[in-house]
């Protein structure tokens, strides 16, 4: 082989192994970006699921009220016809 051609593989050799060594330190970056990005999701997750609790409790805190707004009614209208009844009686 001639000088020059083995100078030009030994350049073209290190020329390669700066291209892996910047491949290999960018894959190393967004590796680390997966990991922040993994933890940002556990995070969601949590919040997820806190939102759902808040909101299952709201549901049942309506489902509650409307109970309760419907048994002062029929409590209501009970009182009503046995004051009628009292008053009706006593004529």
């Amino acid at each position: 082989m001639r000088p020059n051609s083995i100078t030009e593989v030994k350049r073209s050799l290190d020329h390669l192994l700066g291209k892996m060594e910047a491949l290999a330190g960018t894959l190393e970056a967004h590796g680390e970006q997966l990991g922040h990005l993994g933890e940002r999701v556990a995070q969601l997750e949590q919040g997820v699921r806190a939102t759902k609790d808040v909101v299952e409790a709201f549901t049942t805190a309506k489902s509650s009220m409307r109970f309760l707004k419907w048994l002062t009614g029929l409590l209501a209208a009970g009182a009503g016809i046995i004051a009628a009844m009292k008053g009706w009686l006593q004529k």
